[in-house]
């Protein structure tokens, strides 16, 4: 979902300042924020992977990383595997939304929306 709103959004030409920023084509983007730009992303990313590198190895449950909302903890455990279950579900249809939106992008060399 994240991902289609930031291509709509890269699209629409709503922009930070600065000239490398005003790139409408999401695949021309990369290129014109520089690898400076890029290695930033990239390290931030890295950073979070690399706190809960051992999440993922150990007894826990995957994608659990600590960063719970205040009423997770009221939830009891039967609306916590309904909440963990439709997550799942919505993040396959998201992937197939964004899998989508990129071969339209690709095939016709539009934006998604026209504004």
């Amino acid at each position: 979902m994240l991902a289609l709103v930031g291509m709509v959004v890269q699209q629409s030409g709503a922009h930070i300042p600065g000239d490398q920023f005003t790139n409408t084509d999401i695949f021309g983007a990369i290129s014109s924020v520089g690898f400076a730009g890029n290695i930033q992303v990239l390290m931030a990313i890295g950073v979070v992977e690399g706190i809960n590198y051992n999440k993922h190895y150990d007894d826990s449950t995957p994608g659990e990383i600590g960063w719970e909302g205040k009423g997770w903890a009221s939830l009891t455990d039967s609306e916590k595997a309904f909440r963990k279950e439709s997550e799942v579900v919505h993040c396959r249809l998201a992937m197939i939304a964004f899998t989508g939106a990129i071969v339209q992008t690709l095939l016709f060399s539009k934006p998604l929306i026209s504004f």
